[in-house]
């Protein structure tokens, strides 16, 4: 077979050799790739993974355990300044509330403890003028202006409308210092059972015993004509007129002058607790001040 010359190449149209330039060219940019058989196999099967963590241990456990332990008991640390606060500021309420009452119960104690000494007073001024039984019409203007005064009386109205709500309510337990609260019991046990207990069983039995018996003796026109009057001026009393009174006989005398000598005797007992209360009130009172800054 005759190899090809280089004129035989060159005698060749134009066109063909540009076409054979061509295909040689794409040739080599055209590559022919070849995919190993096992290499494909392997590309089918092959799966992502996701990477495995590792597995928690006790630290790890311990740290979320001990973080949690602290959330919560910071929340109860915080609901406990908070309700600490609030129950600090009711308690602060209630010994305002407190000295408001014991201003009430201070006025009113010494309102009755004035009333009792001066009717004290005049049942000694009034006994000598009644047992002088020869000059009673004499001293008749005299007698009706003591007698007058035993007509009068005082009755103690307890402000214990703080003391009842911290007994009723279970608020005793928010009064955080033991002298007040002790204070308190103690004022409150003795107002109840040496003021109002010995006013309602004792000083007011016996002032319905001593109008009672001077209803035997004593005109009331006089006593009406005083508190008709408004003004309570003493200085006008003036005996009525002949007779004086009902009855001069010396046993009705006696047993009012033995009725009267009585109510003295338990006056005089009651205003010895009415000192005791208004001491301790007032000690009460400056104690509460005090302790919670209250002026």
């Amino acid at each position: 077979m005759k190899k090809k010359s280089d004129k035989d190449t060159a005698n060749k149209p134009v066109d063909q050799q540009a076409g054979n330039a061509s295909a040689e060219k794409n040739a080599v940019l055209e590559p022919v790739i070849e995919t190993p058989t096992e290499e494909i196999k392997n590309m089918e099967v092959h799966h992502h993974t996701h990477p495995t963590h590792g597995k928690k241990t006790w630290k790890n456990y311990f740290w979320e355990f001990l973080m949690l332990f602290l959330a919560v008991f910071c929340g109860f640390l915080a609901e406990w300044k908070l309700e600490h606060v609030i129950e600090h500021n009711r308690e602060k309420e209630f010994m305002g509330s407190m000295i408001v009452d014991l201003h009430t119960d201070s006025a009113n104690l010494a309102k009755m403890n004035a009333m009792f000494s001066d009717i004290a007073m005049h049942i000694d001024l009034l006994i000598p003028l009644l047992q002088d039984n020869n000059h009673l019409d004499d001293n008749a203007n005299r007698i009706y202006e003591h007698q007058l005064r035993l007509n009068l009386y005082n009755k103690w109205a307890y402000a214990d409308r703080t003391i009842d709500q911290l007994k009723n309510s279970g608020n005793f337990r928010l009064i955080r210092n033991k002298a007040v609260s002790n204070g308190i019991s103690t004022y409150d046990s003795f107002i109840r059972n040496y003021i109002d207990e010995m006013q309602n069983s004792l000083i007011l039995k016996q002032w319905y015993g001593v109008n009672d018996a001077g209803n035997a003796i004593f005109r009331s026109n006089v006593f009406r004509a005083f508190i008709k009057n408004g003004t309570f001026n003493y200085d006008s009393v003036v005996a009525p007129g002949t007779p004086h009174f009902l009855t001069k006989d010396k046993l009705v005398m006696d047993e009012f002058i033995n009725q009267i000598d009585q109510y003295a005797v338990s006056l005089v007992w009651f205003k010895t607790n009415i000192d005791r209360a208004l001491q301790l009130n007032q000690s009460l009172d400056a104690l509460i001040r005090a302790e919670y800054d209250i002026y």
